[in-house]
């Protein structure tokens, strides 16, 4: 059976076949979205014995570049032709775990073996290409029946605790086809959930934002909710009941920026993230989740390891003790745990989050909390707002904060139209007065210095200033004033 190839990856695959015989088989994901019908550019070859060679192989033919990963038995080749896709050649191999949760032991195998090793059954689908059997679809794991059903199933149930990121790959899989976890796999699920509390951060966040960059990716994360993830990564992480719509406020956010902001550095991946943390998790909890997740953050130094000492107190193990003698005191309920090398302290009495290490107390600081410091401020907006006050309240919050405010249609619609004034026009308006024309004016810089440039923009910014001469004659007015004041 030959699936309904388009024409140009058609002759690809004939190519390889023809280079590589019966060694080489189109495998995972491009033969499951081909039964499917449904389009697919990640063009995977497995190659029973050197993949590299056939890469090498196929680099020639094709006037391509060639990416050789020689420890993994990997390759891509990318055509000169610009209309074809790249291609990711795989030495068979099989794969075993020493320790639940850890990355595999890799060895040379067959194609039975690396069908074996994937995750699902559906990813477990072949495609022969030599000449002689091009299009013959092998199916050693029951992926076609499981594809016929709609069921999202792993091959052994040692499966999610060997890589419990196969978990959120489930829903992932369910939500972007429509399909239902086996329910067999619904218990092995729970029974991963120790394994995967224990998991990396960085390995969490990057599974999340594949869900994320998902077109149902509302539905996979209540999905994910259903299962009860989300508690197990986080104690009291609890995704909105309004998640999906606000997901669809994500989506305009997104597009309306694509459109209004283009070329300015935008991240529609921070933007999901404060969507995903919703409107009720508290600030505290986001800042904890950033550092757990390793998502963009920086560490804010408290206490110094000096400063730790000169009060007798070594933070090199948390207690709360320490804490107060430091004038940081702990609820009885704190949380202490290791993560990323480093010790995070949640304080949910207190709503504070701390980070100890190398004897230092830290703070974290996250834009992921800008949006709800932002809503925090919108309500002490009064409709008589000046340019300047909106400038100087807005400057502060990242753009994706600000669009995701734009969109909100629960803000009220004139403090909208301030937002949109400030990322379309405000925030981009030049001063007239420079530092440098300062210095040239005989200012020396300061306290002063700063505030009189501050003065100057603030005047320009309301309308009260249009020229730079304008702007002199103000700052002629400023020195006058200050005069008058000193005689």
């Amino acid at each position: 059976m030959i699936p309904n190839i388009p024409e140009p990856i058609l002759n690809l695959l004939y190519e390889i076949g023809e280079v590589a015989g019966k060694n080489a088989y189109l495998v995972g994901g491009f033969v499951r979205d081909l039964l499917l019908k449904r389009p697919s550019l990640d063009i995977d070859i497995v190659v029973e014995g050197d993949a590299t060679q056939v890469a090498k192989a196929m680099c020639d033919r094709w006037s391509g570049t060639l990416e050789v990963h020689p420890q993994f038995g990997t390759a891509t080749v990318t055509p000169e032709n610009l209309n074809l896709p790249k291609v990711d050649f795989v030495t068979a191999r099989r794969e075993t775990y020493q320790d639940a949760g850890t990355l595999p032991i890799v060895q040379r195998g067959t194609l039975t073996d690396d069908l074996h090793r994937r995750d699902f059954s559906i990813n477990a689908l072949a495609m022969r290409l030599d000449p002689n059997a091009f299009g013959t679809i092998l199916d050693k794991t029951d992926g076609l029946a499981d594809l016929e059903a709609g069921i999202i199933r792993v091959l052994h149930k040692q499966s999610f605790i060997d890589d419990p990121t196969r978990i959120f790959r489930a829903a992932r899989y369910a939500g972007r086809y429509g399909f239902r976890i086996a329910e067999t796999d619904e218990t092995l699920i729970q029974e991963a959930f120790p394994v995967l509390s224990e998991l990396s951060g960085e390995r969490i966040r990057n599974e999340i934002n594949r869900v994320l960059r998902e077109k149902n990716a509302s539905k996979i994360i209540e999905h994910l909710t259903a299962l009860g993830v989300w508690a197990i990564l986080f104690t009291d992480w609890h995704i909105s009941a309004t998640f999906a719509d606000d997901f669809k406020k994500t989506e305009q956010a997104i597009t309306w920026a694509s459109v209004h902001l283009e070329g300015e550095a935008f991240q529609p991946e921070r933007i999901r993230w404060m969507t995903l943390f919703g409107a009720n998790i508290p600030i505290y909890q986001i800042e904890a989740l950033s550092f757990r997740l390793v998502l963009e953050h920086q560490l804010q130094r408290l206490v110094s390891r000096a400063q730790a000492m000169k009060c007798h107190v070594s933070l090199e193990k948390v207690t709360a003790d320490a804490f107060a003698k430091l004038g940081f005191p702990l609820s009885e309920n704190a949380s202490i745990k290791q993560h990323n090398g480093m010790w995070c302290i949640v304080d949910i009495e207190h709503l504070k989050t701390y980070v100890c290490g190398d004897g230092n107390l830290y703070q974290i600081q996250t834009p992921l909390t800008a949006y709800r410091q932002l809503e925090q401020a919108l309500t002490l907006l009064k409709a008589t707002v000046k340019p300047s006050e909106i400038y100087q309240l807005l400057k502060p919050y990242p753009i994706e904060a600000l669009v995701l405010g734009y969109v909100d249609a629960t803000i009220p619609e004139w403090q909208r139209e301030k937002l949109k004034d400030y990322l379309l026009d405000l925030r981009k308006t030049q001063p007239l007065i420079t530092g440098e024309d300062l210095i040239a004016s005989g200012k020396k810089p300061g306290k002063t210095f700063e505030t009189l440039l501050w003065e100057l923009f603030a005047a320009q910014l309301d309308g009260e200033i249009a020229t730079k001469s304008e702007a002199f004659w103000r700052l002629q007015e400023f020195k006058d004033h200050a005069l008058h004041k000193t005689l």
